[in-house]
């Protein structure tokens, strides 16, 4: 409960802040690094396989995609073209500079241009970011 009023009450002073003000860089610097060692201190004895075990593991299933369930190639090909194609998509609108194709910076710059929409997009980065950073590291491999 606690942690969740942090992160409401960093997203709205993040909001606040204008986007090219040094606040606002040291600030997401800041969570950078705090991310980077809290994946270190979570994950430090925590992974059960050595990496070539787990580089093994990934090319045995990609050999095997055949034999797992419909389901799970489906939405590994799904994301699979979804990241592609933004992906595609920056590189074409960048490399042509064209307006009639804008690149995901513009968009997301229309919502940043507000208040509440810095403070929910930043919200919504510390979400994904303690995702990344905890996800299935808090119990022990068995």
């Amino acid at each position: 409960m606690v942690l969740a009023a942090l992160v409401l009450a960093l997203s709205a002073w993040q909001a606040e802040l204008s986007r090219d003000s040094s606040g606002a860089h040291w600030s997401v610097a800041l969570l950078i690094v705090i991310g980077f060692g809290a994946a270190l201190v979570l994950g430090r004895g925590r992974q059960s396989r050595t990496t070539r075990r787990w580089v093994a593991q990934n090319v045995h299933l990609v050999r095997t995609w055949r034999t797992r369930p419909r389901s799970a190639v489906v939405s590994a090909l799904v994301w699979a073209v979804l990241i592609g194609g933004v992906v595609a998509w920056d590189l074409v609108s960048f490399v042509f500079q064209s307006h009639d194709l804008p690149t995901l910076s513009y968009f997301i710059g229309h919502v940043t241009r507000y208040a509440v929409g810095r403070g929910l997009l930043f919200a919504a980065w510390l979400g994904v970011g303690a995702y990344l950073v905890s996800a299935r590291r808090a119990e022990r491999p068995q």
